[in-house]
């Protein structure tokens, strides 16, 4: 007799995901821009159009994720000319409902973790939950901004929501095949967006909560990895004495060569696995410089010469980052912090960020099982929170609130989904309280 695998989410944490999409679809496409609009719009839609190469760092998986759509509504078109944009601002409203439903579907479990068996009213309250959650995501302003337009934020934050949800997969369920799936997407996320680099600590802290073999294996490769990408970020662009990206090459040879290694070497053969996966995710970016070579007509940093390639990877069109230092300047960093505080009031209100911190308050006196989740959430929140704050180093005018907001989307999501949890962890203990 064949026995099912254990599963991590129930029915009904699928249920509230499901009607999350649908009310989240249906106000973007009612709310859909009809055509090309203002930001990077027209540059990433002709990229797709004609699959070349967008803004930096080259978006390769979101420029043939978009062609693709582009293909399926070949009949859009706007005041009788054809409107690839449309089709392309479609794609951003999908991406943007599947990242609420996920959102609706990590807190509906979330909230089933820490109710009392007897509750009454369990599954109507946690889907109840999941669902508020989502649509408080789906609707703040920032989030709702970047799903009727052609833009990449919606791609990026499924993504991210995906890999949290396999990340609290793996911790409960603490099976074999996980992690080399997780190290695989974490590597590809960076063909999604850099930014996704930090979703890397994440997943050390799932693995520190399976096992200490696990976190060990997947530290050890996580940290070849992250050398190979500062190796080739350090000499990669470097011509002297090596023309034509020699060094970058052998450095890339030398890495697959140490994983190969590995691998041939029984106990370490789960760290040269991992890190072959890490490695494999980087592929999509074999896209830019062949793109580049047919001279499409968005041809950011003409990527087919080795320089043009290191301008895009390196947001070489982009003045260069300048991490704030807290402790240097600890009166900046509270600045920033303040400023942050405004932003996230200013997507929820601030009574619905007030929830958020309810979790926080409350996670001694919450279960066992809950508790390591929690504190995964939170671990993530404070990477792109204050982390992503600390390198953004925002000036808090209003020019730089419009425009860096959407970096801080993945954290709006996670304090949506906090505030679900608040909010239910209250009822709950409000209610059991009045019932005795």
């Amino acid at each position: 007799m064949q026995v099912s695998a254990p599963r991590y989410f129930a029915a009904l944490d699928w249920m509230a995901a499901g009607i999350a999409v649908l009310l989240a679809m249906l106000v973007y496409v009612i709310t859909l821009a009809p055509t090309v609009t203002l930001e990077y719009s027209g540059a990433l839609v002709v990229a797709a159009e004609h699959l070349g190469v967008a803004r930096p760092p080259g978006y390769p998986v979101w420029t043939l994720l978009a062609k693709g759509f582009i293909c399926l509504f070949p009949f859009a078109e706007y005041q009788g000319h054809p409107n690839p944009a449309w089709a392309v601002n479609l794609m951003s409203a999908a991406f943007g409902a599947l990242a609420c439903g996920l959102l609706a579907l990590l807190t509906c479990r979330l909230s089933r973790e820490n109710v009392p068996g007897h509750f009454r009213y369990i599954n109507a309250l946690c889907a109840t939950t999941g669902i508020t959650a989502a649509l408080l995501f789906a609707f703040s302003p920032a989030m709702w901004s970047q799903s009727v337009i052609a833009e990449t934020h919606t791609l990026t934050n499924v993504y991210f929501l995906g890999l949290l949800a396999l990340s609290l997969r793996w911790m409960s369920l603490r099976d074999n095949k996980t992690p080399y799936l997780l190290a695989f997407l974490a590597g590809l996320g960076l063909a999604i967006s850099p930014m996704l680099i930090l979703f890397l600590p994440i997943i050390l802290v799932t693995a520190s909560f399976v096992s200490k073999i696990d976190f060990a294996r997947m530290t050890s490769a996580a940290l070849l990895f992250c050398g190979f990408l500062f190796s080739e970020l350090i000499w990669g662009p470097v011509r002297a004495g090596f023309a034509n990206g020699v060094l970058a090459i052998a450095i890339l040879v030398a890495t697959l060569l140490l994983a190969l290694l590995l691998v041939a070497f029984r106990p370490l053969r789960p760290v040269g696995l991992l890190l072959l996966l890490l490695l494999a995710g980087l592929i999509p970016y074999i896209y830019l410089p062949l793109a580049s070579d047919h001279n499409p007509p968005m041809n950011m940093g003409y990527a087919r010469t080795w320089e043009g390639f290191w301008h895009v990877i390196m947001r070489g069109q982009y003045e260069a980052l300048a991490p704030l230092n807290p402790f240097a300047e600890p009166m900046a960093f509270f600045r920033d912090l303040a400023w942050y505080f405004r932003l996230t009031a200013a997507q929820f209100t601030a009574p619905i960020v007030a929830l958020a911190l309810v979790p926080a308050l409350a996670l001694p006196w919450m279960t066992r099982k809950a508790q390591p989740a929690l504190i995964l959430v939170f671990a993530a929140l404070g990477i792109f929170a204050v982390v992503v704050l600390i390198g953004a180093n925002p000036q808090p005018d209003v020019q730089n609130t419009v425009i860096g907001r959407v970096i801080f989307i993945p954290s709006f999501a996670l304090l949506a989904l906090l505030a679900g949890l608040g909010f239910n962890y209250l009822l709950i203990m409000g209610t059991t309280r009045w019932a005795k």
